[in-house]
Protein backbone atom coordinates (compact mmCIF):
# COMPACT_ATOMS: atom_id res chain seq x y z
CA UNK A 1 0.00 0.00 0.00
CA UNK A 2 1.52 3.33 -0.90
CA UNK A 3 1.20 6.05 1.57
CA UNK A 4 -0.45 9.34 1.30
CA UNK A 5 1.91 11.38 3.42
CA UNK A 6 4.47 13.13 1.75
CA UNK A 7 8.30 13.10 2.98
CA UNK A 8 10.07 15.79 4.61
CA UNK A 9 11.86 16.56 1.84
CA UNK A 10 8.59 16.74 -0.53
CA UNK A 11 7.19 19.21 2.47
CA UNK A 12 9.44 21.37 2.65
CA UNK A 13 9.79 21.95 -1.55
CA UNK A 14 5.94 22.78 -1.14
CA UNK A 15 6.22 24.81 1.69
CA UNK A 16 8.80 27.24 -0.39
CA UNK A 17 7.11 26.99 -3.41
CA UNK A 18 4.10 28.85 -1.76
CA UNK A 19 3.84 31.47 1.04
CA UNK A 20 4.87 29.16 4.15
CA UNK A 21 8.51 29.31 5.64
CA UNK A 22 10.49 25.69 7.08
CA UNK A 23 12.20 26.00 10.46
CA UNK A 24 14.21 23.34 11.56
CA UNK A 25 14.15 23.01 15.18
CA UNK A 26 15.58 20.13 17.29
CA UNK A 27 15.49 17.34 14.07
CA UNK A 28 11.67 18.63 14.19
CA UNK A 29 10.61 20.61 10.62
CA UNK A 30 8.12 23.14 11.62
CA UNK A 31 6.18 25.03 8.68
CA UNK A 32 4.61 28.02 9.34
CA UNK A 33 3.00 31.12 7.68
CA UNK A 34 5.08 33.79 6.21
CA UNK A 35 5.01 37.48 6.43
CA UNK A 36 1.95 37.19 9.14
CA UNK A 37 1.84 39.79 12.08
CA UNK A 38 1.77 37.45 15.31
CA UNK A 39 0.73 40.58 17.29
CA UNK A 40 -2.07 42.48 17.15
CA UNK A 41 -1.26 45.54 15.84
CA UNK A 42 -3.76 47.72 17.90
CA UNK A 43 -4.29 45.52 21.07
CA UNK A 44 -6.37 47.26 24.34
CA UNK A 45 -4.06 47.68 27.01
CA UNK A 46 -4.30 45.33 29.89
CA UNK A 47 -5.25 46.38 33.40
CA UNK A 48 -2.72 46.07 36.38
CA UNK A 49 -4.85 42.80 37.84
CA UNK A 50 -4.83 41.37 34.08
CA UNK A 51 -1.34 41.98 34.15
CA UNK A 52 -0.59 39.77 37.14
CA UNK A 53 -2.59 37.66 36.20
CA UNK A 54 -1.25 37.27 33.06
CA UNK A 55 2.15 37.40 34.79
CA UNK A 56 0.98 34.56 36.84
CA UNK A 57 -0.24 32.54 33.76
CA UNK A 58 3.39 32.97 32.57
CA UNK A 59 4.91 31.40 35.28
CA UNK A 60 3.17 28.27 34.48
CA UNK A 61 0.36 28.69 37.55
CA UNK A 62 -3.06 26.98 37.07
CA UNK A 63 -6.18 28.85 37.75
CA UNK A 64 -6.35 27.42 41.06
CA UNK A 65 -2.86 28.88 42.11
CA UNK A 66 -3.38 32.00 40.46
CA UNK A 67 -6.51 32.37 42.57
CA UNK A 68 -4.94 31.36 45.86
CA UNK A 69 -2.16 33.83 45.14
CA UNK A 70 -4.49 36.80 44.59
CA UNK A 71 -6.68 35.88 46.65
CA UNK A 72 -9.80 35.69 44.41
CA UNK A 73 -12.18 33.11 43.24
CA UNK A 74 -11.01 30.55 40.45
CA UNK A 75 -13.86 31.69 38.16
CA UNK A 76 -12.63 35.69 39.16
CA UNK A 77 -9.43 34.20 37.37
CA UNK A 78 -11.15 32.79 34.63
CA UNK A 79 -13.11 36.19 33.72
CA UNK A 80 -9.88 37.65 33.49
CA UNK A 81 -7.98 35.24 31.39
CA UNK A 82 -11.32 35.17 29.16
CA UNK A 83 -10.87 39.43 28.77
CA UNK A 84 -6.60 39.22 28.08
CA UNK A 85 -7.69 36.42 24.98
CA UNK A 86 -9.96 38.84 23.86
CA UNK A 87 -7.99 42.13 24.49
CA UNK A 88 -5.07 40.32 22.82
CA UNK A 89 -7.05 38.23 20.16
CA UNK A 90 -5.36 35.16 21.44
CA UNK A 91 -6.39 31.68 20.67
CA UNK A 92 -5.00 30.49 24.63
CA UNK A 93 -3.41 31.42 27.54
CA UNK A 94 -0.17 30.25 26.10
CA UNK A 95 -0.82 32.37 23.03
CA UNK A 96 -1.82 35.45 25.43
CA UNK A 97 1.83 35.28 27.08
CA UNK A 98 3.60 35.21 23.69
CA UNK A 99 1.72 38.12 22.14
CA UNK A 100 2.11 40.05 25.73
CA UNK A 101 5.87 39.15 25.01
CA UNK A 102 6.08 40.39 21.90
CA UNK A 103 4.39 43.38 22.67
CA UNK A 104 6.44 44.30 25.20
CA UNK A 105 4.29 43.98 28.03
CA UNK A 106 5.77 41.02 29.80
CA UNK A 107 9.45 39.48 29.99
CA UNK A 108 9.91 36.08 30.74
Amino acid sequence: MVSSVASPVALEAQALDSSLSVLRINGAIVIRPRNVRSTPPNADPLTAREMEVLALVAEGCSNNLIAAHLNICERTVKNHLTFIMTKLRASDRTHSVVTAVRLGWLAI
